[in-house]
This record gives structure tokens, sequence and C-alpha cells, in this order.
């Protein structure tokens, strides 16, 4: 009897249903069990999402199409000790050994290997810095370029402002070790003339431009290497000679950075001017106020131009402000050459005024009084300037304020002046063709947005008063109704 129970036990329904249910459990754990292990074969730009809010391990289109063209063998060594390895750095550098076999990634710990990080020249990086290396050449980052802290606003603020730029220092590191002829830059001197602000010195060099000074009184003319001579908002005049050397180098398709600023310079430079002068444009005399609230940031000066469509500004059309402090107008002479092509960059509105005595606006009131003498708008503030000659171009951007590119304004405002300056070098050096290329670091902190004075005071009245009374309107009909019911 019990064996008949047994085998009917076996052949019961229940028995087959309960069989079926756990075979296929056992399948659906093997499927799971393979999947798995498939996955972990699979690289991490596969199988893994980035989901930090600034895409910290996202690689940008340009690194990626500078990691396809890769010929060299590249190695990356992260110098840290054993287990002490920044896991952000570690994982953003997987995802380039997973996009290519040219590069290979390595912990060195320098406590281990002492006389290779001195062979490297790297003793005094600090903890989680990388060493570039392509055969001999080779290009040293340090954590504290990696990981950029901004102490601009610190002072008036009490503020600093964190950013991590991993992805641009280790593809600018890779692109200056496989190219072999960079851009060089030489910056006029002798006019007490502005130098570039941390921040930007620090973008250009990031796009592997070589930068050095240049006295035109010493040479005598502008070296033959120089790939875009930039001149920075001169306190003084040049003499005729510097103009004509400088001339002669733009009209052999020498390509020119000019920043002028009425701000520094108060004084006439027509040496200077003929400069611009053989190129369709002149400096407005005074400085520019805007009338028009939303264009201008607290103050009339602070002006927030219009920014127009150009190559220099694509990567910024449309998203972000510029913002042009105590700008000089730009003129376009009358009567300049059929073949020279003037492209306004930033223009202000026609309510715009420049104020030729540097009047009161300046002292801070922010009046925007304007006299019978001040010179009505709109006037450029930025152009590009090209002009073909034979198998050469040449090509000058002139600003008309230099503040627009000081730390105090860069890092105090949500803005796109840096990359107008960096998409400047690159329209007139072609850094596209020369393999040079610039990535913005990804902020770690809440940006402070920048708003133009008009819209503030919408927003101010739509929710400090509009809104409030919308809300006490209903309130007060609500209380209204139940009361009569």
């Amino acid at each position: 009897m019990k064996d008949n129970h047994i085998k009917k036990s076996f052949t019961s329904g229940v028995f087959k249903k309960g069989s079926y249910s756990a075979g296929l459990s056992v399948i659906v754990i093997a499927v799971i069990i393979a999947v798995n292990l498939v996955a972990s074969q699979l690289p991490d730009s596969v199988k893994s999402i980035d989901m930090t809010s600034q895409k910290y391990y996202t690689l940008s289109k340009s690194t990626k199409d500078i990691l396809k063209k890769l010929d060299d063998k590249i190695t990356i060594y992260q110098v840290a000790n054993k287990g002490s390895e920044d896991k952000t750095i570690s994982k953003l550098l997987k995802k380039y050994e997973d996009l290519t076999d040219k590069i290979e990634v390595k912990t060195l710990d320098p406590e281990l290997n002492p006389g290779l990080v001195t062979s490297y020249e790297a003793s005094d990086l600090s903890q989680n810095s990388l060493i570039v290396l392509n055969g001999d050449k080779k290009k040293l980052i340090d954590y504290s370029d990696i990981y950029e802290t901004d102490y601009s606003a610190y002072y008036t603020t009490g503020t600093t402002s964190t950013s991590f730029d991993g992805e641009g220092e280790i593809t600018s590191a890779i692109n200056y070790v496989t190219t072999d002829e960079l851009p060089k830059m030489y910056t006029l001197s002798g006019h007490d003339e502005q130098k570039f602000s941390q921040t930007i010195s620090d973008a250009l060099v990031k796009q592997n431009i070589e930068i050095d000074d240049l006295n035109l009184l010493a040479t005598g003319e502008v070296p033959a290497d120089c790939d875009i001579l930039t001149i920075l908002a001169p306190a003084k005049d040049c003499s005729k000679e510097e103009a004509d050397s400088i001339i002669s180098y733009l009209e052999n398709g020498g390509k020119a950075l000019i920043v002028m600023n009425y701000y520094f310079s108060g004084a006439d430079t027509p040496n200077f001017g003929s400069v611009l002068d053989a190129y369709g444009v002149a400096m407005q005399t005074g400085y520019i106020n805007e009338v028009d609230e939303n264009y201008f940031f607290r103050q009339g000066y602070y002006l927030l131009p219009e920014v127009k469509e150009h190559d220099i500004t694509s990567s910024f059309y449309n998203k972000m402000y510029i913002m042009a402090p105590i700008s000089q107008g730009i003129e376009k002479l009358k009567g300049a050459r059929e073949t020279l092509k003037i492209e306004d960059l930033l223009t202000t509105t026609d309510s715009s005024y420049s104020d030729v005595d540097y009047g009161a606006e300046m002292a801070g009131d922010g009046t925007n009084t304007k006299s019978a003498d001040d010179v009505n708008g709109p006037f450029s503030l930025a152009v590009a300037i090209s002009e073909e000659n034979g198998e050469n171009t040449t090509k000058l951007v002139v600003y008309g304020s230099y503040i627009m590119f000081t730390d105090d304004i860069i890092g105090s405002y949500s803005l796109g002046n840096v990359d107008m300056l960096k998409n400047s070098v690159s329209w007139m050096c072609d850094l596209k063709t020369a393999g040079t290329v610039s990535i913005d670091s990804k902020s770690m902190d809440v940006p402070q947005n920048t708003i133009a004075s008009g819209k503030a005071n919408a927003w101010t009245l739509c929710f400090v008063v509009l809104i409030p009374l919308f809300v006490t309107g209903i309130g007060f009909t609500i209380w209204y109704r139940r009361r009569r019911a």
C-alpha cells in the first residue's frame, strides 16, 4: 500500500506542477548566473550608467574622436599608494581604457617605486596625480589641476567653488604627448599691457598653446613661429615702427587677438589705432552704457550684450550670457577694403550710448544719465575680421572689454566668457585641424544663475506680488463663499 501511495504521489498533478515550477526556477537561476558572468566581462562603458548630475564619467565626443585616431601606445600612471586611489579618477581612467586598446592604465605606488617616480620627474606630485606617457614624451597632471578650487570670490562672498576637470586634463595630456607641433602665442609687452587671468591662462595651457612674451622694440618684427599675436589692453601707445611690424605680420596671413579697454587706457593710442584702421575698425571713445534693463546686470555698464551666431559663439549661443563690463564700442569704418569680412560677435541695443567723458556711471551711481556729448548706439563690442591673402587668411578678433576676461567676472557668474576667448583662439588658429581641443571642467557646486536686471525685476514682481495676491484672492473667495453658505 505504501509503495502504491509513493508511486501515485510521483504521478499526481501536484507533483507534476511542482516539478515544472522547480525546473523552471533552476532554468531562471541558470540564466541569471550566465547573464551575470557575461556582464562581468563587459567593459565599464557598456555595463555602467553614469548617474552623476554633471556626468563625471561620461566622455565627450571630442575625447572619443581623439581616441579613435590614436596610433601610439599611451600609458597613464595614477600615482597613489595602494588602497588610496581616488575612485572617481580611477573610474574615469577605466572609461578611457575601455574605449581603445591604445591606452593602458597603471597604478604607480611612490613608496614601492620611488626610482620610477623620480625618473619621470614626478617626485613633487601629490597623491592621485597622473603621468601620461608616449615614449619619451610625457605630461604630468597634478591632483590640484583635476579638482580645481576657485577662491576668486572668497574675499567678497566668503565662498569657494570646486570643479572636476578630469576629462579635460587627461584628454589635453593625451593630445599633448601625441602632437609634434603645438600652436605658439606671443603676447605683446612694453606698453603696460594687462595679463591673462589665471583662469584664462589655464584654459589656454589646457588647449596645448605655448605662450611667450614679445617685445617688438627688441626683436624688430613678429617671430616667424607666431601663430597668434595677442595685445591685451595696453595703457600706452606703441611706436609707429611696432605698428608697422604688426601690420606687416597680419598682411602675410597673421592672426591677432586684440583686447582694448578704456578703463586701463584713457590716453590716445593712435599707433595701435592704425593697426585696427588697417583692418576696417576703430575704437569708439568712452565706454558703453545700456539703458534696456534686459541687457545689463545691476549697473548700466555691466553689459549683457546680444550674442551673434558665429563659429566662435556656437558652443554657448542661446545658452549662456556673456558679460562685458566697462566696454568700448567698436566702429566699422566706411570705405574699408571690400576684401575684409567684418562680423559682429557681441552687440548692444539701440538704447545704448557711449559715455565719452568718463561720467557719473563710472563713479558708481548707476543712474544711466546721458549728456549731450554722448554717442548713441547700437555698438559692436566684439568683432571677427578675416581677409584672404592668396594661400593665407588673415584673422583678427577684437574686443572692447578686457575686464570681461578677469577672474573677478569669470569666477562670480555663470557666463560663457572663457568659452568665447578659447573659441576665438581656436577659430583664428584652426585648432580643430591642429588636433588641439579644450574640454570644460564640470562643476561640483550649484552654479549661480545670472539674470538680466529687467528679467530679475519681472520675476520679483511675479513671486513677491502677483503670486501672493493670487493665493490671497483664492483664500478670500473660499472664505466669503463659506460664510454666505
